[in-house]
């Protein structure tokens, strides 16, 4: 399986402990999914994304170790306190507006400590910098505190924002489906 540096250097920035609960939102064909599990020895992998595609790729590279669903993130309903990481890799969704409901999903996820991660970068050019305010401020409006740093990862410039709940902004739960 080839490898793109980007997704290599985004697990390296992550580092999930070997017991983490992880959710990775936007798992795609699975390519970072299987660097996450195999770092995961006592740990949990979930996988999301909105290709049914995707997700059939994802589930044949890991091969039972971990579960993956077939849904946009606003649409999960996680159990409260489930997830110890959350990740997403690239997904649009956090910079591109509020991502209230999104967010609102991972605050419900996430367990007391837990973090969510959001990572942006290429194989080529360094991140856009108008993305991190963008991420700052949704992430702040829906009740998480970011972080942003710019590391450089196996070669590659990444924009990295690592997020607690605790921003002082509204947590909004999800709505009840129906």
């Amino acid at each position: 399986m080839r490898v793109p540096p980007r997704l290599a250097a985004a697990v390296d920035v992550v580092d999930p402990a070997p017991d983490a609960r992880v959710l990775e939102v936007g798992c795609g064909r699975g390519v970072a999914a299987v660097l996450l599990v195999d770092r995961l020895p006592r740990g949990r992998y979930t996988g999301l994304d909105r290709s049914a595609t995707a997700t059939a790729a994802t589930a044949a590279r890991l091969a039972g170790r971990g579960t993956v669903h077939t849904t946009a993130l606003a649409a999960f309903r996680p159990a409260p306190g489930t997830v110890d990481l959350a990740l997403a890799i690239n997904v649009n969704v956090f910079w591109t507006g509020a991502a209230r409901a999104e967010l609102a999903v991972l605050a419900t996820a996430l367990d007391a400590g837990g973090v969510l991660h959001l990572v942006y970068g290429s194989d080529g050019a360094a991140p856009r910098g108008d993305v991190a305010d963008r991420l700052r401020d949704h992430l702040t409006a829906g009740g998480f505190a970011p972080t942003v740093t710019t590391p450089t990862r196996r070669g590659v410039r990444l924009l990295h924002v690592r997020a607690a709940l605790g921003g002082g902004g509204p947590v909004r739960t999800p709505r009840s489906p129906g």
